[in-house]
């Protein structure tokens, strides 16, 4: 079982490809082949952590790592740790919400602060870092997965990112400067890409355990811990607001006013896509967008990667957000989060009330880390040798485009082949026309190049309900023995190959069976009797061209409605006729010197 990255595949996986239809990331799900079995693994160095690959999969063959058992173990060590609780946690649980603070204080937790607060340090820091730098139409930075998709693919976007901390850093670093704590913080939230905000990826954060609501609520469950209510610490303000879709948005326009311009992109298969799309307007700056709200799940942090599974079913939590964010406005004059204010007036608030923060405390830097994330392109020759591997003959079979293999074209599957993130056995398409080969191989004869009796004797058994008009042409080579004692038995294998190549060009492979050493019979249906004359004639005349013979009989019906057997000697005595003939012209001698007739 792969063990290495946050998000991981176990033993459930049967390669169904439902994670590579949906993984946002090129090359972050790859197919690996052990011992003769496959499954889809992630490459951590390209996984941006976007949880998609969950939500599909049937087998339950993802899994995830966060901080929640070192967490409590540290607690039960009683190592000092405080707790930042995302927004959501409240509208998640909100009838659990003071009874789960009460468990972790129980736990030893010292301290509880709800990030909200550390949502509105975050607003005033893009508000404050906007109008002091121009700056608009940046990409928001609270979504750890959107700032990861785009350091790892679109790199050149790092200059429009918002250097910007998010909520559970801004709150971490106040905490940390302002109120004086030491302790460890740990993040408590819906999203195991948080993870890439603690220390362990980003050295400078504060943060230092991520606890992902799932994990959590299943350790706390199993701990059947009665504990008295507690509640979070620190006054917010609509900061509550941000793990709704548009939450940022929300708060934006509650400074600069509803007219501000702020441009919510959600969801993974969306936002990635419209991204890239809009690369060239966004370095241009030729958005009349503030900002752009990006965020990797649909439906915000109320979602999460790492939520409950059915929790989010329903818009409960969506409710229970709003009611939060309504009790967060203030009547106070001098508050952010009076209503009654002007949004010039609110802002003006704002500036006031973090007035004593320094704004270079709360800004940040990306890194590029495109480095082996992106995609090798084959040259044309690369390309079509793959395609030809992968039995795609054809511009008609290599834009098939069946999606089986999870890509959404032929051509995508031949570039993950060539980066060799996928082979050429992900293609239904490769795999039947592999299972025909096989079949051919076991019902090819091996010198003629045709079909063998085997393959005859299934041949008949599939024309059992057949109704069409039918012929039986037999031949019988002439010369054989001769060949083989004169020149070699190459030379009769060579003579065998020459005239079913020649019966092969008129009749067709698949319809002409080696049936002995010099014998062959072809099987045709709907078609005239004067159709099947002609064939033997070309036949006849191809044979000529290459200086060889073969005895030809047929027997013709216009509806298949006789044994096979009874066809087939009809077609044998008329080819012993001609066969007859062929010793009388060239004074041959039959290589069994013998009157009979065949079958007696």
């Amino acid at each position: 079982m792969e063990t290495k990255g946050l998000i991981y595949t176990n033993d459930n996986c049967v390669s169904c490809y439902k994670c590579v239809r949906v993984c946002t990331s090129p090359g972050a799900s790859y197919l690996l082949t052990r011992d003769g079995a496959s499954s889809v693994m992630i490459n951590p160095n390209r996984c941006v952590t976007c949880g998609a690959c969950f939500a599909l999969c049937d087998h339950h063959a993802r899994e995830y790592r966060d901080n929640t058992d070192e967490f409590l173990r540290d607690l039960r060590e009683g190592k000092p740790v405080s707790v930042l609780l995302a927004p959501s946690f409240r509208a998640s649980y909100p009838k659990e919400y003071g009874q789960l603070l009460g468990q972790l204080k129980a736990l030893g937790v010292r301290r509880m602060i709800n990030v909200s607060f550390g949502a509105d340090i975050c607003t005033w820091a893009y508000l404050k870092y906007m109008e002091q730098n121009s700056f608009r139409g940046a990409i928001s930075t609270p979504c750890p997965v959107a700032v990861s998709y785009v350091e790892h693919y679109l790199p050149e976007l790092i200059p429009r990112l918002m250097p910007v901390y998010s909520p559970m850093l801004c709150a971490a670093v106040y905490c940390r400067e302002e109120l004086g704590i030491t302790d460890r913080f740990a993040f408590i939230g819906p999203c195991i890409g948080k993870e890439l905000e603690t220390d362990t990826y980003f050295p400078e954060s504060p943060v230092h355990y991520n606890v992902t609501f799932l994990k959590l609520m299943e350790a706390l469950r199993d701990l059947h811990m009665e504990a008295e209510d507690a509640s979070d610490e620190i006054e917010y303000g609509i900061g509550s607001f941000y793990p709704a879709p548009g939450g940022l948005a929300d708060n934006i326009r509650w400074f600069l006013g509803d007219d501000a311009q702020v441009r919510v992109v959600s969801g993974k298969t969306y936002l990635y896509g419209w991204l890239g799309k809009n690369v060239n307007s966004l370095l241009q700056q030729k958005t009349s967008f503030e900002l752009i709200d990006a965020l990797n799940c649909q439906n915000g942090c109320i979602e999460g990667t790492a939520g409950e599974e059915g929790h989010y079913d329903e818009d409960a939590a969506l409710y229970s957000i709003g009611e939060i964010r309504a009790e967060s406005k203030s009547s106070r004059e001098s508050s952010p989060w009076n209503g009654s204010l002007t949004p010039a007036e609110r802002l003006k608030m704002l500036n006031r009330q973090f007035s004593g923060l320094s704004l270079s405390h709360y800004l940040r830097t990306f890194t590029d880390r495109s480095e082996g994330c992106g995609l090798q392109i084959p040259t044309p020759e690369e390309e079509d040798r793959i395609f030809r591997e992968m039995h795609k003959l054809t511009e008609k079979a290599r834009t098939i485009n069946c999606s089986t293999c999870g890509y959404n074209t032929c051509r995508d599957l031949m570039i993950a082949i060539y980066n060799g993130f996928n082979d050429k056995q992900s293609c239904i398409h490769y795999e039947k026309e592999e299972a025909l080969r096989i079949e051919r191989l076991f019902s090819l004869d091996p010198v003629a190049q045709v079909m063998n009796r085997t393959a005859l004797e299934s041949r008949k058994i599939s024309l059992k309900y057949c109704r069409t008009s039918i012929s039986v042409v037999m031949a019988d080579i002439n010369g054989l023995k001769e060949a083989n004692d004169g020149k070699g038995h190459d030379a009769g294998d060579l003579l065998i190959a020459t005239v079913a190549a020649c019966l092969s060009e008129v009749f067709g492979q698949e319809n002409v069976f080696r049936i002995g050493g010099d014998e062959f019979v072809a099987i045709l249906l709907d078609h005239t009797e004067e159709e099947c004359v002609v064939g033997i004639r070309k036949v006849k005349e191809a044979m000529a061209e290459m200086h060889v013979s073969a005895a030809i009989g047929y027997a013709y019906r216009p509806v298949f409605d006789c044994p096979m057997e009874e066809l087939q000697k009809l077609a044998d005595l008329r080819m012993y006729e001609e066969k007859k003939q062929y010793y009388r012209e060239t004074g041959k001698t039959r290589r069994v010197l013998s009157d009979t007739e065949p079958g007696e």
